[in-house]
């Protein structure tokens, strides 16, 4: 028994004076105490883990440091500091969490950290890119507008939540332009797409059980067995996309990314591009479908969802965006690209919503692919590396009253925009005309139709 309290003792004074040690003499960006096996992780509020990040940059710095289980997470607080880490390459990996090792490995864009081949992958991904932008891609955007805005005009008016609407038709939207297909609402494979979906948008995170505890995966457990379900929902259903697009391959018929694809990959045969082979096996091909699928469904319903709510809660800002819409497009107009530059209000108001929500409050994550410097704090080779950028977007250094919602901050003072980048979900806006508003007994969306089924107001 003395031994063994002996041991446990050594054990975890070599734990704290390791820790030290880092912070000290490595310089390491300092962090609060850890504790061992388990990190920080009893630190973080899981709900608003971005606020927890603001109350420890108060106390250690911009750039501070917390453990995940075992892993070391930097954490970049200020815009400056963001820049000078993603500026180059030396924290351009992605950490090797569990879920996404399992997910898609070396096998996608996202997570391959051979730079060779990832040049690879992101030339032949804007490759088939290009060619959906050339098939018809807003036609079917706008046609996949006026289906919501019929689902929407059936409500009769009366409350509802819309979710689920809006996931399906991002959803559908994003299978349109990679396979080429839609789902109705009681597709039995829409539902197995939805049960996969939400099975790994819970363990996706950082900071779950399975990428925090990779370990656990050796004992029987609920959030493993979840993941290994979802997985072979996804691979059966993306598998048998694939082999359909093989078997109906036309090279005069490309009109979607897997078929781009794999016409990427019958010039890559006829060639003998043995470089570009490696990058699309049928497991590469079906990982980067994957990837699309996944960041472009969730990231484009969260979206206009955070949308409706603020058309809805800010009701000046509302009206000013339908006159702008009015005036410049007229009752039966239709938003698209070519007149985005006559709509500088509907621009501001999209930049306003991404700022005021910060959809993806710390980022994607990253990782130190050498050992590096930032701020004069060591990095060490495969150190995970996130941006607080809810902090960033309610900075008072950067913006005048950061609480508030304030599209016109997007403007001139003469009105025109000041920016010319402009995010590529407004193209969702194609086709319709929308105010939106709030019904006082309830925090969902109610819908009174006008002249439908190309107009909706809320």
């Amino acid at each position: 028994m003395l031994i063994t309290a002996s041991l446990c003792g050594t054990a975890l004074a070599f734990y704290y004076l390791k820790e030290q040690y880092d912070y000290r003499i490595q310089r390491v960006p300092p962090g609060p105490t850890s504790i061992p096996f388990i990190g920080n992780v009893l630190s973080i509020d899981y709900k608003s883990p971005h606020l927890t990040m603001i109350e420890l940059a108060k106390k250690y710095g911009d750039i501070f440091s917390l453990k995940v289980g075992s892993q070391r997470v930097v954490i970049l607080n200020n815009a400056h500091l963001i820049r000078e880490a993603y500026r180059g390459m030396h924290i351009s990996h992605r950490p090797d969490f569990f879920s996404m090792q399992y997910l898609v490995g070396e096998k996608g864009f996202l997570t391959c950290k051979d730079e060779h081949k990832w040049q690879l992958h992101t030339a032949i991904c804007k490759q088939a890119i290009r060619v959906m932008n050339s098939s018809n891609l807003w036609e079917k955007i706008h046609k996949e507008a006026m289906e919501l805005v019929s689902v929407i005009d059936e409500r009769g008016g009366k409350p509802f939540d819309p979710q689920f609407d809006l996931y399906i038709a991002s959803l559908n939207i994003i299978c349109n332009l990679v396979f080429g297909e839609r789902y109705h609402n009681k597709d039995p494979e829409l539902s197995e797409i939805l049960d996969y979906s939400e099975e790994i948008i819970k363990v996706i995170s950082p900071v779950h059980p399975v990428n925090a505890f990779p370990w656990l995966r050796h004992f029987p457990n609920k959030w493993f067995n979840a993941l290994f379900r979802a997985k072979g929902k996804r691979d059966r259903i993306l598998t048998k996309k694939y082999i359909e697009h093989v078997a109906n391959f036309k090279e005069d018929n490309v009109t979607d990314m897997l078929y781009a694809l794999l016409a990427s990959t019958k010039e890559a045969v006829d060639s003998n591009n043995s470089d570009a082979l490696d990058v699309l096996t049928p497991e590469h091909v079906i990982t980067n479908m994957w990837l699309i699928f996944f960041a472009g469904t969730d990231t484009m319903a969260n979206t206009l969802q955070w949308s409706l709510l603020y058309m809805a809660v800010f009701q000046k800002k509302q009206s000013k965006l339908q006159d702008e819409l009015d005036n410049t497009l007229g009752k039966d107009g239709r938003v698209s690209l070519e007149n985005k530059r006559k709509l500088p209000y509907l621009q501001a108001v999209i930049w306003e919503i991404l700022r005021y929500c910060s959809l993806s409050v710390l980022g994607v994550p990253h990782a130190a692919a050498i050992d590096t410097h930032v701020s004069g704090y060591f990095i060490p080779k495969g150190t995970q590396v996130m941006a607080n950028f809810w902090a960033i977007h309610h900075n008072e250094q950067y913006w005048d009253e950061p609480h508030e919602f304030m599209p016109e901050r997007f403007l001139t003072p003469e009105g025109t925009y000041a920016f010319e980048r402009l995010p590529f979900l407004h193209a969702l806006l194609n086709g319709t005309e929308a105010v939106y508003g709030t019904d006082d007994r309830t925090s969902r969306t109610s819908g009174t139709p006008r002249d439908p089924p190309t107009k909706v107001y809320f």
